[in-house]
């Protein structure tokens, strides 16, 4: 395409925008609405995964050992957890340590004369794990290993919390790409009533020789321009509120492992405005065909 060709695409494409403002207008909605909403769901749904991953990463496996074991078979024990895949971190807590901290619970200064100077408590080993999914698989093995006497990690709940994360990411994805699918067909029948619109015009142009890329070219940055502005005020209020929404839960509600990175937040919104121009280009692409092709 020369440069005069290039001009002329260009100029055509501003010109049908400013002369078909309301409908130009009413598309670029529809995209900013789409995306927002496509916006929203992502947001939703990286937040709902970490808090779910934060939660399962909190679960602990409790690990008593046998009575009379020396320290350095407890040692030696802690190092054989520590080198099991999905590990995160591995505490020992003796039974000295376990009177004790059971004595501060209770506000109790002779809790172990009180026993008769026997202590209940036996040696324990708390595990943390890097993956929820991974804790019936490291408990397995844990209870295999000598001078382990019984292991214990909320059976029940962990599992219920498995399939809820599971759940919880299918139906996230799933919303993500509903909303997708709805967007790019809303943005196609918006941008197809404006070409229709102008079918005389695209006729003209084909029975005057007008080549297939020139008549289609206008269209198509018609629609990246379309795409591009939605995208734009898109992420203006998605941006605007999830940077509101982030304050308010940081000051009210801190307990919540919300995700803050601005890295990602910056990210997301690029992918936004990229999604725009490509749904917009493709829109335009796809909804000009028909008529090229008579």
């Amino acid at each position: 395409m020369s440069l005069n060709s290039a001009k002329y695409v260009l100029t055509q494409s501003l010109v049908s925008l400013k002369r078909n403002f309301w409908l130009s207008a009413a598309s670029i909605l529809t995209v900013m609405i789409s995306l927002t909403i496509v916006g929203y769901s992502v947001f939703f749904l990286v937040n709902t995964s970490n808090i779910a991953e934060t939660f399962g990463s909190q679960v602990e496996i409790a690990v008593f050992l046998n009575d009379h074991l020396e320290t350095s078979q407890i040692t030696d024990l802690k190092s054989q957890i520590q080198k099991l895949e999905g590990v995160a971190t591995v505490a020992v807590t003796t039974k000295d340590q376990a009177i004790i901290e059971f004595q501060e619970s209770m506000g109790s200064d002779s809790l172990l004369e009180d026993l008769g100077g026997v202590n209940p408590f036996p040696d324990k080993i708390t595990i943390t794990t890097t993956d929820a999914r991974l804790v019936e698989e490291i408990t397995s093995q844990v209870s295999g290993l000598t001078g382990v006497e019984k292991v214990r990690y909320g059976q029940g709940f962990v599992e219920k919390l498995i399939v809820f994360t599971q759940w919880l990411r299918w139906v996230g994805i799933g919303v993500v790409a509903a909303f997708a699918c709805a967007s790019f067909l809303l943005i196609v029948l918006n941008i197809k009533t404006n070409v229709n619109s102008r079918e005389k015009e695209i006729q003209i142009m084909r029975l005057v020789g007008a080549s297939k890329s020139f008549v289609r070219w206008p269209f198509i940055i018609e629609g990246i321009v379309i795409g591009m502005v939605g995208a734009i005020l898109a992420v203006a209020l998605v941006g605007a509120t999830y940077t509101w929404l982030l304050q308010y839960i940081i000051s009210t509600l801190s307990f919540l492992p919300v995700v803050s990175s601005q890295q990602f937040i910056i990210n997301v919104l690029l992918l936004m405005v990229l999604g725009g121009v490509a749904m917009g280009f493709l829109a335009s692409a796809f909804s000009v065909r028909k008529f090229l092709n008579l």
